[in-house]
Parts: structure tokens; sequence; C-alpha cells
């Protein structure tokens, strides 16, 4: 009974945190449920019995949730199985492994010896001031190895459920987003200790171990968590407010024009109709910046908008579509273009990107980048460099042969604006060497801003664009297809883990997409412009470029989750090598089987007397 009131518990925990992550009733998520949503899981890991029990608490938080936040990634083509289902799984087993290190307090003050309660030796290890942080900082390196590698999936996770408060949010550009999943998760389980601390509840329970009095330690201990918890939290919505009022200058400012064609490149058999569509959107939307004087800088179309890979269908798109070719499209409108295609790596490997298309405003392909992060098993399958793999996939699962992954950043230089009111450098140098007119010249070139192209799935592993940060991006342009999902839902939540990019390097964002969510992102994560989701729309904005700020998140990387790794190892070791015999009570079986042998030991020896 007691393992099926735990695996209720969290159940009930991935029913509350799966209510405050983006969804089909709240698109921007509901941060409250966070609050409460890891404290019935912490009762239910404090309560487990065995490590059995803990494993299957672990499982069921983990894997539920992820079914209950993802569940549009059934919609995936034909890949359901890989994209929700071996998914769900993979998060459970990764779940309840970390249900077993969470255990690991609790079951060394199950098996420790009572007398222990009494020595006035203090061992903060066996201390509810000790498991609340150990529950929150594991809590915290779950998510990170979640969110982490080959198989990271960022989504379903304690930050995605708090983007509407940006005070808190902030502290994404120090400590990235698991600073903001250990205080809420530390929150939790200090509110749950609370709970079963109240006089309504021992009266309920009167046999269940709470926190004692005021005035015992366990009580004063939990109190000193608290104050804990309540400076952080001051000092976190202190620097967000910090941020957020802080007057940011823009240096310079680029016109763009993001394309929302609401067509599935899935379900078209050719791309005639949807270039068709992106040309009338984007004729429109200069016409009408050119009423107001104004002259865009680049257009940007969404992912896989264009179906033939290039450079060889090059001569293909100068007379495709028939009524309006691509190619003088780009050159009748004197803009650059960025374009979501192909480009073949390979071709005698049928390697293929996933890329992002440049074109300068003569319509001349100037260089690409191919998507790095690609879906495991969807789109990046193991094994595909075989053609025999290829070919068994293609044959008997009805599998294409996926994509090459990028193995390059690529940043692009687009022609931009200055602002007349920016801040000027401290200092200037004036060749009389050279003439005058090339002097003045110089001056008044234009800028240009360095853009990172991120796709998709790219934009939500901060290893990916902490290198386009640190190689000199000043503004982020994602381009993404969510239309295949065909829930509201995964548009906003992918939006908002790509939000936290924006403040981590305080780097603005644009993003294109198919159906949604298209918008612009400043440096604080707030949304600047957008469009309706799944509705065609075109949208325009000076999107303002601020002078690059190296942020402390930028400079130590994912510090905090590995400082948890390694005191989280030595706190394995202690526990390893402070064992004693002496501390522990075997269990009642261990003592029956001890005397049973001893029995049937002075029988064979009674024996032998004889």
């Amino acid at each position: 009974m007691s393992a099926i009131l735990q695996v209720f518990y969290s159940a009930f925990s991935a029913l509350l945190l799966s209510a405050a992550i983006p969804n089909e009733y709240f698109l921007f998520g509901f941060p409250f449920a966070a609050l409460l949503a890891l404290a019935p899981f912490y009762h239910a890991i404090k309560n487990c019995k065995t490590y059995r029990q803990a494993f299957l608490c672990g499982f069921t938080q983990t894997c539920l949730t992820h079914l209950l936040s993802s569940f549009w990634l059934s919609n995936f083509m034909d890949f359901a199985a890989f994209t929700l289902g071996a998914s769900a799984f993979g998060t459970g087993v990764i779940g309840g492994i970390f249900g077993l290190f969470l255990f690991m307090p609790w079951n060394s003050s199950q098996k420790q010896n009572p007398l222990l309660d009494f020595s006035l030796e203090n061992n903060f290890f066996r201390s509810q001031d000790f498991k609340v942080l150990y529950f929150s900082a594991l809590y915290t390196l779950y998510e990170w190895v979640k969110s982490t590698g080959f198989l990271g999936y960022p989504w379903g996770t304690i930050p995605s459920a708090l983007y509407r408060w940006s005070l808190f949010t902030q502290i994404a550009s120090i400590t990235g987003t698991y600073g903001i999943t250990f205080l809420t998760a530390l929150f939790n389980a200090l509110l749950e200790e609370r709970i079963y601390a109240s006089p309504a509840t021992k009266a309920c329970h009167p046999g269940r171990k709470t926190l004692s009095a005021p005035g015992s330690s366990n009580f004063r201990m939990v109190l000193q968590s608290e104050q804990l918890l309540a400076a952080l939290t001051l000092l976190s919505l202190l620097y967000g407010t910090y941020q957020i009022l802080k007057i940011r200058v823009p240096q310079k400012y680029l016109t763009a024009v993001m394309i929302q064609q609401n067509s599935d490149p899935w379900k078209e058999k050719s791309d005639h109709d949807s270039i068709l569509r992106s040309q009338r959107l984007t004729q429109k939307k200069i016409e009408e910046l050119k009423s107001e004087n104004k002259k865009a800088d680049l257009i940007v179309w969404s992912e896989g908008c264009l179906r033939r890979p290039f450079p060889n269908s090059e001569s293909h798109y100068s007379i495709f579509p028939g009524e309006k070719p691509l190619t003088d499209f780009i050159k009748e409108t004197k803009i650059p273009f960025l374009l979501g295609g192909r480009f073949i790596k390979n071709a005698d490997k049928a390697e293929i990107n996933n890329a992002a298309l440049v074109f300068d405003k003569e319509s001349k392909l100037r260089g690409h980048y191919g998507k790095n992060h690609l879906v495991p098993f969807a789109e990046a399958l193991p094994g595909r460099e075989s053609e025999a793999v290829r070919n068994f996939l293609k044959k008997n699962l009805k599998i294409s042969a996926g994509w090459t992954p990028g193995d390059q950043i690529v940043l692009f230089d687009i022609p931009a604006k200055w602002n007349p009111n920016r801040h000027l450098p401290p200092y200037k140098y004036v060749d009389l060497s050279t003439s005058w007119s090339k002097q003045h010249s110089e001056e008044e070139k234009a800028p240009t801003v360095r853009i990172s192209t991120p796709i998709c799935f790219d934009d939500a592993f901060p290893d990916l664009m902490g290198k386009m940060s640190r190689y000199g991006a000043e503004l982020f342009v994602n381009i993404t297809d969510d239309s295949w999902s065909l829930k509201k839902s995964s548009e906003t939540q992918h939006f908002v883990i790509a939000s936290f990019a924006s403040i981590e390097y305080r780097t603005p964002m644009i993003r294109s997409s198919n159906a949604g969510y298209s918008c612009v992102i400043s440096p604080t994560g707030k949304v600047l412009a957008d469009s309706p989701l799944f509705e065609e729309y075109a949208l325009a904005y000076e999107v303002p470029v601020y002078q690059r700020e190296i942020t402390v998140y930028e400079r130590l990387g994912n510090w905090l989750p590995l400082i948890i790794l390694f005191l989280f190892a030595i706190y394995c070791l202690i526990e390893y090598f402070s064992f004693e015999e002496t501390d522990y009570i075997p269990s009642a079986r261990k003592i029956k089987k001890h005397r049973k042998a001893k029995k049937s030991k002075k029988k064979k020896n009674s024996k032998g007397k004889k």
C-alpha cells in the first residue's frame, strides 16, 4: 500500500508540473503550479521504504511529465514510436536512476541505529537541512543530464514553467536555467516539510515523523534553509530588477521581415505553393515598409521552405516557380535573404545538411549553416553512414536516411543601420596618411550586424548557442518548423526554451517559424513583436542590436550543475568510507536468518561429536 501511495504522489507531481509548463490552457505556462509541483514528489521520495520504490517514483514522475507535456511529439511524421514512446521511456529511466540517488540520505536514516539520535555529535548528513538541499541539488542535476548531449531534451523542465516571472528568470545570465530549477525545487521541499510540521498534519498522522516543535534542532535547521532560500530569492529578484530597468542603448538597427507562411512542408509534394505564398507575403510587407519610408535589411523564411538541395539546385530555382522564379524575386527586392533549405555536404555518401541558406541582394548563395543538433532517432539515425543501414531503414521501417549534422558554426555579416544616438567609443584614430574622401567614406560606411542562424532544435542547447555568442554573434536568427505538431503548446514551449538563450547571453533573437511562434526577443527575454499562431503572417521589425556583453554564464558555462556533480561525488565517498557496522541495526529478517544459521551449526557440531 505504501508503494502505491508514493507512486500516486509522484503521478500527482507530474500532473502539477505539466499544468505549470506551457500547455493548451496556459500557453505561456502557469508559474504558481510550479511552486507546488515538486512537493508531492519530495514527499514520495522521503517516504519510500526501498530503492525499488524510489526508482519507481522517479520513473513515474519524469515519464508521466514527458507524456503529458510533450504529447504533441506523436505527430512527428511516422516517428511517434521514437519521438514520444522511446523518449518518454528514456526520460523515465533517467528519472528512475535519479530516484535512486535522491533516496540515498533517507535510506541511510532508515537503517541507522536509533541510538544515534541521542548522540552529541551533530551529523549534518542526517539532518533535514541537508536533505532539502540535497533534493534540490539532485533534481537540478537531473534536469541538466536530461537536457544535455545527443539525447538531450530540455523540454518538460521547471524553468519553462516560470517564463512569465521575468524578474526571477534574469539569473539565467549567471547560473543558466539551473539556478531557477534549484531555487524552485528548494521552495517545494521546504513547503512539504512545513506542511507536515503543521499541528493539523500531526493530528491526522500522529505516528509520522515531522520537524518536531520549534526550538528543536531539526526545526532550526530547516529554518536555516528557509533563510538561505529567502536570501537567494531576494538577491535574484534584485538582480532581475536591475536587468529589467537597465537602460540599454542600441548601437545598430537591423530591419528584419519574418515570413510565416503557415504551410506544412511534410504534407506538400512540392515547395511550389509555399514559395509563391512566401513571395506574396514578402512583397506585401516590403511595400508596407516603403510606404513608411523604410527598407528591410533581411528577409527570413522558415526552416525547410526549399525542398531541392543546394548547390545543385541553383539552376532549378532560376526558373522555378514558373510564375516568379525564386532567384529573380530575390534579385528584384535587392535585399539579402535567409532561407531554410538543404545543402549537399557529400553526394557520394548521401550526406545532406538541414541548412540555413544566405543569399545576397544579387541572389547569389553566399554561404550556409548546417543544423548541428539533430533530433535523435528522427533526424539523426545511428549507423546511417552505412548504405546497408540506410537501405534497411528505408525498406523495412519506411524511414528516410535522415540528416547529416553540420560540423561548423557559421556567422553572417548583414548590412544594417547605425543608431544616431548610440554610445560612441571612448577613443578615435584619425589617419592623415589617407585622403579626406577615403576617411569620410570609411566613417560614413554602413555597419553590419553579425548573425548566427540556429535551426529549430539548436536554440535549446546552451553549449551550441554559447559557441555562437563567443564567436561574435550580435543577433540570433532562429528558423524553425513546428507546424507538424498541430498544437499551440508545442509552439510556445519551443519559444519559451529558446528565449532563455537571449537572457543567458544578453543577445536579441528573432524567430521565423513556419506556423509560429514568430517573434522578436530582447536581451531580457521580453517579446518586442510577434505573429499569431497558425496563420499566414509577415512580421517586420527594426531589431535593436546592442554592444556585445559577455555574461557570467558565457564565461563559466554550466558551473552550477558541475559543482553539484562534484559535491554529490564527495557525498557518495563520505557515505562509503564513513560506514560503520555499529551505526546500523540489522533488520529482523537478517537477525532471524543469523539465528537459524547458528542453530543449524550447533546441530551439526553435536552430531559430529556423537
